[in-house]
């Protein structure tokens, strides 16, 4: 079935891109810190499930690490004709910001890693609440 955005025009398009941002950097942000308030842990592991679906269950299909958000952001930047150089938005953030070119076996290595740190966190200030109470 062709989708109908090839009709959106290019200022529609830089604007889902700029979003499309805001809504990444939200989640990290959140993913990030969101464990540190008591009132939003709960959305906090929620989160972190759906990123874990996202990476390991539908990666069993796009390849690990799979994120709906960066497949949808990619696509638009294609018809904006600014095609990134990774399948990664933590990589392709880092590299437009540093203006390097970092290996992605050391982001994708940092990544997990602190992803796997601060959702065991996340379970454990979860259970901690959960007996407190």
């Amino acid at each position: 079935m062709k989708m109908i955005n090839s009709y959106i025009p290019t200022y529609a398009l830089k604007l889902l891109d700029f979003l499309l941002h805001l809504i990444h950097l939200s989640i990290i942000g959140f993913f990030i810190f969101g464990w540190l308030i008591e009132s939003t842990r709960i959305a906090h592991f929620i989160l972190s499930l759906l990123i874990l679906i996202s990476w390991c269950g539908l990666g069993i299909f796009f390849g690990f690490g799979y994120c709906l958000v960066t497949d949808i952001q990619w696509k638009i930047k294609k018809r904006l004709n600014q095609i990134p150089t990774t399948e990664f938005y933590i990589k392709y953030i880092l590299d437009k910001m540093s203006g390097l070119n970092i290996n992605p076996n050391i982001i994708n290595g940092i990544t997990t890693f602190a992803f796997f740190g601060i959702f065991i966190i996340s379970i454990s200030f979860i259970l901690i609440d959960f007996f407190r109470n």
